[in-house]
């Protein structure tokens, strides 16, 4: 029999605070290895360059969520390039489980038995386990008869050594698996905008970023102060007006947050995206931008090298993207990575890769952008909206 708990309707927009983990260095050159790595398989292979549209061990926000009555607390990433939420199952057999929380459904009074397998590839290998149906607590937003990923398996160095405990899908429906027409798997958020638990159906990011390491200051772990926000904005986390972007008319063969950016510029020079413009992704769960190595083979060179000692970062060039008319800057302290060195003080490296992302011609918006914008994901106008972060500091750690 399925549960029926009260949900608490939402009368004004619910904030999940989010944790910043920032790379070392060494994490940011590990980082670019694998992707390059991955680009020589592509190579081999006769194709472009593929990588999966995911790769959680370069992801750096997560927040809490709730699942089960009484509750479990675990951490995820809040991840608008994929549409599943999952946790670690009390009957997962892979190391990983044991360095994190694991969901024990025999302990929720809620849950209720779905049966379908859940099987998920991601860069680090395949992830695998069972569907349940669970109350799901977001930002305190009680939301009853979730689809919820056991998994039983998580191959892979990344789930041993992440800050986070699972994913919270915020794309669309139609990329959540299983794939099944006749019971169609719902995202959570899917499932407040069914119950009509928003006041709107929409949620926003806001990225902070933390203090730069210094020769007479330790690295910092963590730090606070992103936001996650459902069913509105928080007018305190921007300046200015946000500007919508209608997403792109592919948009629901693909099932991700896609706007066309038209043309791509670097300095003063239009180097990409000119006639047809190109089908950019706005992903919270990637830690860098990608852009497809036809593009990138042009762009590189004009951007220059980064100096690892960070003494050229102010003299980079400014990055350019146009969307519907209206041009977004960004600038070289943004699209660098900072990272703490063996020595305490700063490393910096390029933050942006040329790959494919397995859709000819498909760019990647990741954290470097959505730090510098805070950014809509508007559900029910199916735009995202873009307005300039308010930035506690001018130095930072990307």
């Amino acid at each position: 029999m399925r549960v029926i708990l009260p949900a608490v309707a939402a009368a004004a927009p619910l904030h999940v605070a989010l944790t910043h983990k920032p790379k070392t260095a060494q994490q940011h050159r590990d980082m670019v290895a694998r992707w390059q790595e991955r680009s020589k398989l592509g190579v081999q292979e006769g194709a472009n360059p593929v990588v999966p549209m995911k790769d959680f061990q370069d992801s750096e926000y997560y927040g809490p969520i709730q699942v089960g009555t009484p509750a479990q607390t675990f951490n995820v990433i809040y991840d608008t390039g994929s549409s599943n939420l999952w946790v670690p199952s009390k009957k997962c057999i892979s190391a990983a489980c044991k360095t994190h929380k694991t969901f024990d459904h025999t302990k929720s009074s809620s849950n209720r038995a779905d049966g379908r397998k859940l099987i998920l590839p991601y860069g680090s290998g395949v992830c695998a386990g069972v569907l349940t149906e669970d109350l799901v607590s977001v930002g305190g937003l009680g939301v009853k008869n979730v689809s919820v990923g056991e998994m039983i398996l998580e191959p892979g160095q990344v789930w041993q050594e992440s800050p986070f405990d699972g994913i919270l899908g915020l794309a669309y429906p139609m990329i959540a698996m299983p794939v099944d027409p006749t019971d169609p798997v719902l995202p959570p958020v899917d499932v407040m905008m069914k119950d009509k638990q928003l006041e709107k159906n929409q949620f926003a990011f806001y990225l902070a970023t933390c203090n730069p390491p210094t020769s007479t200051s330790a690295p910092v772990d963590t730090c606070d102060g992103s936001q996650l926000t459902f069913g509105g904005v928080d007018s305190s986390k921007f300046t200015g007006d946000i500007t919508y972007i209608k997403q792109s008319a592919v948009q629901p063969a693909l099932g991700y947050w896609l706007i066309t950016g038209k043309p791509f510029k670097v300095g003063t020079q239009e180097l990409a995206c000119k006639s047809l413009g190109c089908p950019m992704v706005v992903d919270s769960g990637t830690s860098i931008l990608v852009i497809p190595p036809n593009d990138f083979a042009n762009i590189g060179p004009a951007i220059g090298n980064v100096s690892t000692d960070c003494s050229n970062v102010k003299d980079l060039p400014t990055l350019s993207f146009t969307f519907q008319g209206t041009e977004f800057t960004l600038e070289p302290e943004f699209y660098v990575l900072r990272g703490a060195d063996d020595n305490g003080g700063s490393e910096c490296q390029l933050g942006i890769e040329g790959m494919s992302a397995g859709v000819p011609g498909l760019w990647i918006l990741g954290d470097p952008f959505l730090r510098k914008y805070y950014t809509v994901f508007d559900r029910d106008q199916d735009k995202v909206g873009f307005a300039l972060a308010t930035q506690p500091g001018s130095s930072v750690v990307v």
